[in-house]
């Protein structure tokens, strides 16, 4: 990958999992037709595992189902170096069940590397920080760039390149920032502060200003992580055992093929188990007694936090009433000796952390090998970006990540897949790929932060979205990969995959439709009842019902009976989803008129205007979700659109 050209199609700010996805997707997209770039401050941590060393979970897994359906790397980055993969909430209902895969964190990294640079052969890595938005007035551009955008207004700048530390400057046609923590980041462990984005590596200084010369406003939000300790230190004789499943199950619908761009066995690596231990009374009396020297209680850190990822000082100030909170103890790679420490997040001084770890079942000469930390940064308020990730104010420049104020890997590789897919067609002049609320979790996460400002970090939940049952892991491919197949990101070996369970699926449900007992009750019908799960109709006598003890029989095809009971058991329920999102897509088919001036409607409440100014909804869809703006606002906008108001 050279470094010699200075004009690129697409660059990419940025190497964590939103840049990963974003330079995945905008090469691929382009092909040999473009050149794309990503600048990062280090090439060896592109894909690094900053926190947590895990992929999916609540909600989070689901997200990665849907990247792998729209052609994106993070499900096989995970598949080839997960060491323990669990399906969570089996006990529950089938809409919140998650994949979630414990990683080798050294060797996602590497898989991350790999897979960009063996499948993009267009994507240049720049080693370097970029300190400056280069732009024109919109009016002013000589360029022949249709200037669309989500803005009502149009956009006051139109992108011309990037300004670097080294000095070099680059002309771009579209860039996607995704710079994490690192926007003037500021780390906190007790009274002690330095400047960086995560330990031992810089922050970038400059950036903030150019932006804020552009217009954009910015805020500051707060994450942070736990310590890590020496595995050989800890005594887990006591400790609850947490296995994977066996067998397990990959993210990917490729794994396990020839088509796998990585490999074509699964598991690749050993499977080993997690350790689960809790806090107590006496660490919980520590916290108390020394919130005062906690930057967040201190008064040090004025920025919001993760309300649903809390440090343990806010579980115990929030939750004093428990005796015990869980800590999960998880494998940080096959070859390291770290243990990251799931659930006691912190930015305590490091003597408070000392006497909290050791006061703690199986942790009692446990040696620290990096102390917990918060972390302050800058990210942008996102009324400034529409659907497509875009920025309202400046053409051709599209944020990912945690600028946008989200939390975790997996919600911004999501973004950075769709950022890095609507820059490259922005590039071809195509118009926005765009994900609805009942297509994609994706999708749900894009207009939540579209429709209300996150004043914490946004972390996705199953309870985000209205249609949770349509939204299922299993069916994700179903759901996205014919998307993927229309913009050009779906390879030809995927949608051949998707055709051949389509068409298993159809041959299964028709033989349990046609499968009766004696008194005409079909299988199918059968299937549906809550107390009965697939293999108990081994043990009915059906009118030729050889052909579905054949499929009952068949392990290859039981995740294939399983999601065909899914839908049967809860055919009414989805059903009703299918009919809401009907009319949801009533509302977000009626367009709002860019000239349309909200401040001279007398009739809508003051509210109402700001909130419809401020965030410059493009359908009466995306202004129904907007806080401040009620039913009866939805129909004076209505009838202003229809030129009765």
């Amino acid at each position: 990958m050279g470094e010699n050209a200075l004009h690129f199609d697409v660059v990419i700010v940025g190497g964590g999992h939103a840049g990963a996805e974003a330079a995945w997707g905008a090469s691929r997209l382009l092909g040999n037709r473009g050149k794309v770039a990503m600048i990062t401050m280090d090439p060896q941590a592109i894909g690094r595992m900053s926190c947590n060393p895990a992929i999916g979970g609540l909600a989070k897994g689901q997200i990665v189902r849907e990247i792998d359906a729209l052609g994106g790397l993070m499900a096989h980055a995970i598949d080839a170096t997960g060491i323990q993969f669990r399906m969570l909430n089996r006990s529950k209902g089938p809409a919140v069940q998650s994949p979630r895969a414990q990683a080798d964190k050294y060797r996602y990294a590497q898989a991350v590397q790999k897979l960009l640079a063996e499948n993009c052969p267009n994507l240049s890595i720049i080693t370097d920080t970029v300190e400056e938005i280069r732009a024109q007035p919109a009016s002013e551009f000589s360029g022949n760039r249709e200037p669309r955008t989500d803005s009502r207004n149009g956009p006051a700048w139109t992108l011309t390149g990037l300004g670097l530390k080294s000095g070099r400057k680059l002309t771009c046609t579209c860039a996607v920032l995704t710079t994490g923590t690192f926007l003037r980041g500021l780390m906190h462990t007790g009274e002690k502060k330095t400047t960086g984005g995560r330990v031992g590596e810089q922050a970038a200084m400059g950036l903030t200003d150019s932006l804020a010369k552009l217009g954009l406003q910015m805020g500051r939000l707060k994450t942070g992580t736990p310590p890590r300790l020496a595995k050989e230190s800890i005594d887990f004789s006591g400790l609850e055992t947490q296995p994977g499943d066996d067998p397990p199950v990959p993210m990917s619908d490729l794994t396990s093929t020839t088509d796998s761009p990585l490999a074509s066995a699964f598991p690749v690596l050993p499977q080993v188990p997690c350790h689960i231990t809790y806090t107590n009374q006496q660490v919980h009396e520590l916290i108390r007694a020394n919130l005062h020297r906690a930057p967040m209680y201190s008064g040090q850190i004025q920025s919001r936090g993760p309300r649903y990822c809390p440090s343990i000082e806010d579980k115990v100030v929030r939750f004093a009433d428990k005796s015990q909170h869980q800590i999960f103890l998880e494998p940080e790679g096959l070859d390291t000796n770290e243990i990251y420490c799931n659930g006691i997040s912190t930015s305590l001084p490091t003597d408070v952390q000392e006497q909290i770890v050791h006061s703690i079942v199986g942790l009692e000469k446990a040696q620290i090998l990096r102390w917990g930390y918060a972390v302050e940064y800058d990210f942008s308020p996102t009324h400034q970006i529409g659907a497509s990730l875009e920025t309202h104010r400046v053409l051709g420049l599209f944020f990912a990540g945690q600028i946008n104020g989200t939390s975790g890997y997996e919600e911004a590789a999501g973004q950075g897949l769709v950022a890095g897919i609507n820059a490259a067609r922005r590039v071809r002049d195509e118009p926005p790929f765009v994900l609805a609320r009942d297509q994609a979790y994706i999708g749900v996460m894009i207009d939540d932060l579209v429709t209300k400002n996150p004043t914490e970090p946004y972390r996705m939940f199953t309870s985000r979205a209205e249609f949770r049952l349509t939204l299922r892991g299993d069916n994700a491919d179903q759901r996205l990969t014919p998307l993927a197949q229309q913009i050009g990101m779906a390879e030809s070996a995927r949608v051949r995959r998707l055709e051949e369970k389509l068409t298993r699926i159809g041959h299964i449900n028709r033989i349990f439709h046609d499968t009766r007992l004696p008194g005409g009750v079909s299988a199918w019908d059968l299937l549906r009842r809550p107390d009965m799960p697939a293999g108990a109709l081994l043990e009915m006598e059906f009118t030729n019902g050889e052909k579905l003890r054949e499929i009952l029989c068949d392990p290859a095809l039981r995740p294939l009976v399983q999601q065909v009971q899914i839908e049967a058991r809860y055919f009414g329920y989805i059903q009703r989803e299918k009919r809401a999102a009907e009319r949801m897509r009533e509302l977000e088919n009626k367009m709002i008129p860019r000239q349309m001036n909200f401040s001279s409607m007398p009739e809508l409440r003051k509210e109402a205007r700001e909130a419809l100014a401020r965030f410059e909804p493009q359908t009466i869809g995306q202004a129904s979700r907007l806080e401040g703006v009620t039913p009866s606002d939805l129909m004076v906008l209505s009838l202003y659109i229809t030129g009765r108001g």
